[in-house]
Protein backbone atom coordinates (compact mmCIF):
# COMPACT_ATOMS: atom_id res chain seq x y z
CA UNK A 1 0.00 0.00 0.00
CA UNK A 2 1.54 3.57 -0.76
CA UNK A 3 1.32 6.31 1.44
CA UNK A 4 -0.62 9.36 0.09
CA UNK A 5 0.17 13.11 1.78
CA UNK A 6 -3.10 12.90 3.52
CA UNK A 7 -2.12 9.11 5.26
CA UNK A 8 0.23 8.09 7.13
CA UNK A 9 1.27 4.00 8.57
CA UNK A 10 -2.04 3.13 10.13
CA UNK A 11 -4.51 5.38 8.25
CA UNK A 12 -4.46 8.64 10.51
CA UNK A 13 -5.15 11.33 8.43
CA UNK A 14 -1.59 13.68 8.38
CA UNK A 15 -4.01 16.99 8.85
CA UNK A 16 -5.44 14.91 12.04
CA UNK A 17 -2.12 14.09 13.31
CA UNK A 18 -0.85 17.61 13.03
CA UNK A 19 -4.04 18.86 14.42
CA UNK A 20 -4.59 16.94 17.27
CA UNK A 21 -1.96 15.55 19.58
CA UNK A 22 -3.87 13.13 20.98
CA UNK A 23 -3.97 11.44 17.58
CA UNK A 24 -0.69 11.68 16.98
CA UNK A 25 0.10 9.70 21.35
CA UNK A 26 -2.53 7.19 19.73
CA UNK A 27 -0.68 6.76 16.27
CA UNK A 28 2.89 6.30 18.25
CA UNK A 29 1.67 3.84 20.96
CA UNK A 30 -0.02 1.72 18.41
CA UNK A 31 3.28 1.47 16.09
CA UNK A 32 5.39 0.79 19.18
CA UNK A 33 2.88 -1.87 20.20
CA UNK A 34 2.98 -3.54 17.20
CA UNK A 35 6.90 -3.13 16.79
CA UNK A 36 7.68 -4.71 20.68
CA UNK A 37 4.83 -7.38 19.61
CA UNK A 38 6.41 -9.01 16.43
CA UNK A 39 9.62 -8.13 18.36
CA UNK A 40 8.84 -10.53 21.45
CA UNK A 41 7.02 -12.92 19.04
CA UNK A 42 9.80 -13.76 16.61
CA UNK A 43 13.10 -13.59 19.23
CA UNK A 44 10.75 -15.14 22.32
CA UNK A 45 7.68 -16.96 21.67
CA UNK A 46 4.78 -16.50 19.23
CA UNK A 47 2.15 -17.00 22.22
CA UNK A 48 3.71 -13.57 24.18
CA UNK A 49 3.29 -9.98 23.18
CA UNK A 50 5.06 -7.40 24.19
CA UNK A 51 2.30 -6.27 27.13
CA UNK A 52 2.25 -10.10 27.86
CA UNK A 53 5.83 -10.23 28.33
CA UNK A 54 5.87 -7.20 30.64
CA UNK A 55 2.99 -8.48 32.27
CA UNK A 56 5.04 -11.41 33.09
CA UNK A 57 7.56 -9.99 34.13
CA UNK A 58 5.86 -8.36 37.48
CA UNK A 59 4.02 -11.03 38.25
CA UNK A 60 7.62 -12.58 38.25
CA UNK A 61 9.17 -9.47 40.46
CA UNK A 62 6.11 -10.03 42.93
CA UNK A 63 6.14 -13.35 43.53
CA UNK A 64 9.91 -13.45 44.38
CA UNK A 65 9.19 -10.38 46.55
CA UNK A 66 6.33 -12.04 48.44
CA UNK A 67 4.06 -10.06 47.39
CA UNK A 68 0.69 -10.67 46.30
CA UNK A 69 -0.76 -9.55 42.94
CA UNK A 70 -4.27 -9.29 42.01
CA UNK A 71 -6.62 -8.62 38.71
CA UNK A 72 -7.20 -5.73 39.90
CA UNK A 73 -3.66 -4.86 40.16
CA UNK A 74 -3.41 -5.30 36.59
CA UNK A 75 -6.54 -3.22 35.84
CA UNK A 76 -4.88 -0.35 37.54
CA UNK A 77 -0.81 -0.89 36.18
CA UNK A 78 -2.57 -1.59 32.58
CA UNK A 79 -5.10 1.30 32.90
CA UNK A 80 -7.47 -1.24 30.81
CA UNK A 81 -11.12 -2.62 32.10
CA UNK A 82 -11.36 -5.78 33.74
CA UNK A 83 -13.01 -7.60 30.83
CA UNK A 84 -9.78 -6.86 28.73
CA UNK A 85 -7.94 -7.47 31.84
CA UNK A 86 -9.62 -11.18 32.71
CA UNK A 87 -9.02 -12.20 28.93
CA UNK A 88 -5.17 -11.69 28.43
CA UNK A 89 -5.24 -13.42 31.94
CA UNK A 90 -7.06 -16.50 30.50
CA UNK A 91 -4.69 -16.40 27.62
CA UNK A 92 -1.84 -15.96 29.71
CA UNK A 93 -3.29 -18.94 31.68
CA UNK A 94 -3.75 -21.76 28.97
CA UNK A 95 -0.54 -20.90 27.32
CA UNK A 96 1.07 -21.91 30.66
CA UNK A 97 2.72 -19.18 31.49
CA UNK A 98 0.61 -18.39 34.84
CA UNK A 99 -1.69 -19.49 37.70
CA UNK A 100 -4.27 -17.91 39.51
CA UNK A 101 -5.36 -19.20 42.44
CA UNK A 102 -8.16 -18.54 44.96
CA UNK A 103 -6.85 -16.53 48.29
CA UNK A 104 -8.37 -17.75 51.64
CA UNK A 105 -9.37 -14.51 52.94
CA UNK A 106 -11.18 -13.95 50.00
CA UNK A 107 -12.40 -16.51 47.49
CA UNK A 108 -13.64 -13.61 45.25
CA UNK A 109 -9.43 -12.66 44.60
CA UNK A 110 -7.21 -14.76 42.67
CA UNK A 111 -3.67 -14.16 43.29
CA UNK A 112 -1.22 -14.59 40.19
CA UNK A 113 1.47 -17.09 40.17
CA UNK A 114 3.98 -17.67 37.53
CA UNK A 115 4.29 -21.25 36.45
CA UNK A 116 8.02 -22.93 35.70
CA UNK A 117 7.38 -21.86 31.85
CA UNK A 118 6.74 -18.63 33.03
CA UNK A 119 9.61 -18.05 34.90
CA UNK A 120 12.06 -20.27 31.86
CA UNK A 121 11.23 -17.37 29.71
CA UNK A 122 11.44 -14.43 32.22
CA UNK A 123 15.08 -13.74 31.21
CA UNK A 124 14.50 -14.20 27.44
CA UNK A 125 11.63 -11.33 27.73
CA UNK A 126 13.13 -9.07 29.83
CA UNK A 127 16.36 -9.35 27.27
CA UNK A 128 14.36 -8.92 24.45
CA UNK A 129 12.48 -5.89 26.15
CA UNK A 130 15.36 -4.14 26.95
CA UNK A 131 16.99 -4.56 23.69
CA UNK A 132 13.82 -2.78 21.90
CA UNK A 133 13.60 0.07 24.58
CA UNK A 134 17.05 0.88 23.08
CA UNK A 135 16.75 0.35 19.58
CA UNK A 136 13.44 2.38 20.06
CA UNK A 137 15.20 5.31 21.76
CA UNK A 138 18.15 5.23 18.95
CA UNK A 139 19.33 8.61 17.51
CA UNK A 140 17.01 10.97 20.30
CA UNK A 141 19.72 12.50 22.40
CA UNK A 142 19.29 11.98 26.15
CA UNK A 143 18.10 15.07 27.09
CA UNK A 144 15.82 15.06 23.91
CA UNK A 145 14.12 11.11 26.06
CA UNK A 146 14.37 13.31 29.28
CA UNK A 147 11.73 15.94 27.44
CA UNK A 148 9.91 13.87 25.75
CA UNK A 149 9.17 11.70 28.66
CA UNK A 150 8.30 14.68 30.73
CA UNK A 151 5.65 15.51 28.26
CA UNK A 152 4.12 12.21 28.46
CA UNK A 153 3.72 12.49 31.86
CA UNK A 154 1.97 15.56 31.71
CA UNK A 155 -0.07 14.41 29.23
CA UNK A 156 -1.53 11.35 31.74
CA UNK A 157 -1.84 13.58 34.26
CA UNK A 158 -4.11 16.04 31.81
CA UNK A 159 -5.92 12.88 30.50
CA UNK A 160 -6.38 11.38 34.28
CA UNK A 161 -8.14 14.73 35.27
CA UNK A 162 -9.94 15.35 32.03
CA UNK A 163 -11.53 11.28 32.70
CA UNK A 164 -12.13 12.50 36.34
CA UNK A 165 -13.83 15.53 35.32
CA UNK A 166 -16.24 13.78 32.50
CA UNK A 167 -17.32 11.48 34.95
CA UNK A 168 -18.89 14.46 36.90
CA UNK A 169 -20.86 15.40 34.22
CA UNK A 170 -24.33 14.89 33.59
CA UNK A 171 -25.29 12.48 30.70
CA UNK A 172 -25.49 13.91 27.28
CA UNK A 173 -29.22 14.00 26.41
CA UNK A 174 -29.79 11.83 23.13
CA UNK A 175 -31.68 13.27 20.23
CA UNK A 176 -35.04 12.09 19.86
CA UNK A 177 -35.78 9.47 17.30
CA UNK A 178 -36.64 10.76 13.87
CA UNK A 179 -40.47 10.15 12.22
Amino acid sequence: MRITNTQQSGDIPRRCQSEHFGALVTQTSRLIRRAMDARVSAEVTPELTGVRGMLLGEIIRANREDRDIYQRDVEQWLQIRRSSVTALLQTMEQDGFITRCSVEKDARLKRLNATPKGVAFHERIHATIERFERDLQQGIAPEQQAAARAVLEQVITNAQELTIAAAKLPPAEQPAPKG
